[in-house]
C-alpha cells in the first residue's frame, strides 16, 4: 500500500483506508463510526426499528464488538445494551443474498434480550423482514447505509464524511442509482464538463453509473440532454489537493493524458480553493443527435420517472426510463 507518493506533500488515504478494502475492513469501519459518534449510533438503531431513548446513558451502556468468536462462528459486528437488545450484523461485499447465515447465528443471541435482531448488510437491495421465533431477521444494503448518513444532519461531521468516502471509493456501491441528471448552465461548469470530462458539485455521496447534464435555456447550448458519460470514478476533495490524488485517478484510467486532463478540470476556474467538492471523472460521452427534453405540464405526476422544470439534486433515473425519452427511439 502506498501511503504517500513522491512529489506530494501529504497522503490521500484516510485512517479507514489502512484497514484494507475487503468486507472485514468495511465492517470494522462501520462499527467504528457508530461506536465513536452517538448520533450515528442512534440513527442506525432507529433504522433497524430499535426504540431506545436518545440519551448519553443509553449510549454509555452500549457494547459494540467486531469479530466476536462464538461456537456458531465469528460474527462481524455485535451491539448489546444490557437486556434491552442484542443485534448481530453480518456484512457482505460482492455477494448475493445470504442464505446459510440466516440460521447460523440464531442460537448466539442473549436469551434475556427484549429485542433480538440479525441484520445482513450486503450490496443487494433486499428489504425482506423475517422472524425466527423471537429473532427478527433484517436485510438491508450498504447503499441504504450510505444514504442514511448522506444528509445534512451527518455530512458536516468529519468522521461521517471520511467513512462515506471510504465506502464509496473502495466498494462498488452501484445499485439502482444508474443515471444522474443535473441542470447545467454555469459557463465554467460547462467548460469543465466539455473540455476536461469532469463534473463538479457540492459535496455529496453515492455512486451513479452515468452522468447526463441537462443544458438549461440560459446555458448557451441547445436545451436538453445531448451527452451521456460513464462515470469512471468519484472523489470528494478540496481543489488544491488534487495533485495528491493522482494515484487515485491513475486507478480510474491508465491513460496519462486523460489523468492530466482531469487534474486540469479540477483546477479549472478554481475560485473556492478551500471548499470541498465532489468530482465525477468521466469517460468520453455518447452524443445524441436530438436532445432529450424535460416533461412539460403542471399536472400532478408530471415528470414521474423522469424530469420536469427544475431538476432536484441527486436526481437519478433508470436506464429504462432514460431510453424511453431518447427522441430517435420514440414511436
Amino acid at each position: 500500500m502506498i501511503i504517500k507518493s513522491a512529489d506530494t506533500v501529504k497522503s490521500s488515504l484516510s485512517f479507514f483506508d489502512l484497514l484494507g478494502n475487503n468486507e472485514t475492513a468495511l465492517a470494522k469501519a462501520f462499527a467504528y463510526l457508530i461506536a465513536i459518534d452517538k448520533d450515528c449510533y442512534f440513527e442506525f438503531l432507529y433504522f433497524l426499528g430499535v426504540k431506545q431513548p436518545y440519551n448519553d446513558k443509553n449510549f454509555f451502556s452500549a457494547d459494540i464488538k467486531t469479530e466476536k468468536d462464538r461456537d456458531e462462528g465469528r460474527t462481524d459486528i455485535e451491539l448489546v445494551s444490557k437486556n434491552d437488545f442484542h443485534i448481530i450484523v453480518e456484512c457482505k461485499v460482492n455477494t448475493g443474498k445470504v442464505i446459510k447465515q440466516r440460521t447460523q447465528y440464531l442460537t448466539s443471541f442473549n436469551p434475556t434480550a427484549k429485542q433480538k435482531i440479525l441484520c445482513f448488510l450486503t450490496q443487494e437491495r433486499d428489504t425482506n423482514k423475517q422472524f425466527q421465533k423471537d429473532i427478527q431477521i433484517r436485510n438491508t444494503s450498504w447503499l441504504e447505509i450510505i444514504e442514511l448518513y448522506s444528509t445534512k444532519k451527518f455530512t458536516h461531521k468529519p468522521i461521517v464524511s471520511t467513512f462515506l468516502k471510504f465506502a464509496t471509493k473502495n466498494y462498488s456501491m452501484r445499485e439502482l442509482k444508474e443515471i444522474l441528471i443535473q441542470d447545467l448552465k454555469d459557463k465554467t461548469e460547462i467548460e469543465r464538463f466539455q473540455n476536461f470530462g469532469v463534473y463538479r458539485r457540492d459535496q455529496t455521496f453515492g455512486t451513479p453509473i452515468y452522468f447526463a447534464p441537462y443544458f438549461t435555456r440560459g446555458a448557451t447550448q441547445q436545451e436538453g440532454i445531448s451527452n451521456l458519460s460513464k462515470i469512471v470514478g468519484i472523489l470528494t476533495l478540496t481543489p488544491n489537493d488534487i495533485d495528491t490524488f493522482r494515484s487515485d485517478l491513475e486507478a480510474f484510467s491508465q491513460n496519462k493524458t486523460q489523468v492530466d486532463n482531469w487534474i486540469g478540470g479540477v483546477k479549472h476556474g478554481n475560485d473556492s480553493k478551500d471548499a470541498t467538492f465532489t468530482y465525477y471523472f468521466l469517460d468520453s460521452p455518447l452524443v445524441f443527435k436530438s436532445p432529450l427534453r424535460k416533461s412539460q405540464g403542471n399536472e400532478k405526476g408530471t415528470g414521474k420517472g423522469w424530469i420536469s422544470k427544475f431538476v432536484p439534486k441527486n436526481r437519478c433515473v433508470s436506464f429504462i426510463d432514460f431510453i424511453k425519452h431518447i427522441p430517435e427511439l420514440q414511436p
